[in-house]
């Protein structure tokens, strides 16, 4: 089973959904994985592809994962009885900022076109230069 969560977004330390996590990990540590980022005024979305998203990237023990699991699931508006997903989770690689690999996670990618729903794209200032939100 996997433990750890990638996040890009609200649910990052310091960020207006910090305080929405279950418990607390056993560690956190800044890392990236490729993905496409999107932003928008409230918050962002990431779909695959060959960009540096940054994040972090937050562990937990075995059992703490299947509340964390249930936690993130109903932020993200993933697996929801009667309802279409707004994030699907996924499973992603996550690098340290010196690109060792940190390991794979579990990360929410946007279930629709960003675009469609107002998003802008995030592109990065040179080519595989991290990108972030905000």
């Amino acid at each position: 089973m996997l433990t750890s969560v990638f996040v890009y977004g609200t649910l990052k330390r310091g960020e207006c959904r910090e305080s929405l996590w279950p418990c607390s990990p056993a560690s956190i540590q800044i890392g990236w994985t490729r993905g496409t980022l999107f932003h928008r005024h409230d918050y962002p979305a990431m779909q695959a592809g060959e960009d540096r998203v940054r994040g972090e990237f937050w562990s937990f023990t075995n059992e703490q994962m299947p509340q964390v699991l249930k936690v993130l699931d109903q932020i993200e508006g993933t697996n929801q009885p009667g309802f279409d997903n707004l994030y699907h989770r996924v499973r992603v690689e996550v690098y340290a900022i010196d690109d060792q690999l940190l390991g794979t996670a579990f990360g929410y990618h946007y279930a629709t076109d960003p675009l469609a729903d107002g998003f802008t794209r995030v592109v990065p200032a040179e080519p595989d230069a991290w990108i972030q939100w905000p």
